[in-house]
Formats: C-alpha cells, sequence, structure tokens
C-alpha cells in the first residue's frame, strides 16, 4: 500500500477561490469540500455563527488541486460560501439531528412543510426523523 503524503491547504483567513479540484476545510467534528469553482471567503466574511459550528482550524488540497491567491471575494461569493457550508453540515451524519434542524430552519419556516420534505433536505429517511420530529418541528418560542 502506498501513503500519499498530505497536501496542505490556503491560509482559513485568505479568501481564495479553487480554479482545479478541490479544497477540504477541516473542523475537530467536521469537514466541508470546496471544489473547483467556489471560493473561500476567508473566515471574517463568514457569519460568526456558522464560523462557530464547523470551528475551522486546518485546510487541506486534494492531488492536483489549483488554487487562486490571493483573490478578493464578491459579497455574492462569500454568501455563496456560506450556502455551501451550511448544506454540507445540514447533512452531514456527524452533526445531531437537532442540530440539523437548526441549520434548516436559518433558511425555512418549516412549520407548514411536509415531513418528509424536511426529512430529506437533512439527508435523512422520514423513518429515521421521525421520532424527533414532533419537537423539532414546533414553532420556537419568542
Amino acid at each position: 500500500m502506498t501513503y500519499n503524503t498530505k497536501i496542505r491547504g490556503p491560509d482559513l483567513d485568505a479568501a481564495w477561490t479553487v480554479l482545479e479540484g478541490a479544497v477540504v476545510i477541516i473542523g475537530p467534528e467536521d469537514t466541508v469540500t470546496f471544489p473547483a469553482g467556489s471560493t473561500w471567503p476567508g473566515l471574517r466574511a463568514l457569519p460568526a455563527a456558522l464560523v462557530d459550528r464547523l470551528a475551522p482550524h486546518d485546510t487541506e488540497r486534494l492531488a492536483g488541486t489549483r488554487v487562486g491567491l490571493p483573490w478578493q471575494a464578491t459579497p455574492r461569493e462569500a454568501e455563496f460560501a456560506a450556502a455551501l457550508i451550511q448544506v454540507q453540515l445540514m447533512r452531514s451524519r456527524r452533526q445531531s439531528v437537532p442540530d440539523r434542524v437548526s441549520l434548516l430552519r436559518t433558511v425555512a419556516d418549516l412549520t407548514s412543510d411536509n415531513r418528509e420534505t424536511v426529512a430529506t433536505a437533512l439527508g435523512l429517511s422520514r423513518h429515521t426523523f421521525r421520532g424527533e420530529l414532533v419537537h423539532l418541528l414546533d414553532p420556537l418560542p419568542n
């Protein structure tokens, strides 16, 4: 068996774009992948709650990955990066179901949605989601 060395990725504080390949952003409990065509806007350009949830501390590149540096991320690129992180965490099996529902609630009310649709958005089967469904989908207190 051949072991290939890890390839360090770009700095999390800086903005960069993936031109080819993919960069993996590593947190203590979860990772997210930025494929070619996506832009990391730098930590300060992302919503603090999302950065706190992922808690990124390192990056690695897949072999053959090319990254554009330095990069000046636009507000739209920062918005897309936040959405890319959010959807990957929302569907991650490492995140608890309540945490996944909480992430989904930031983009949708959920109180009038079909339960199977909510489960599917979270990458769950309706059966898996059923046990936690009642209290998770109740409206949040004011």
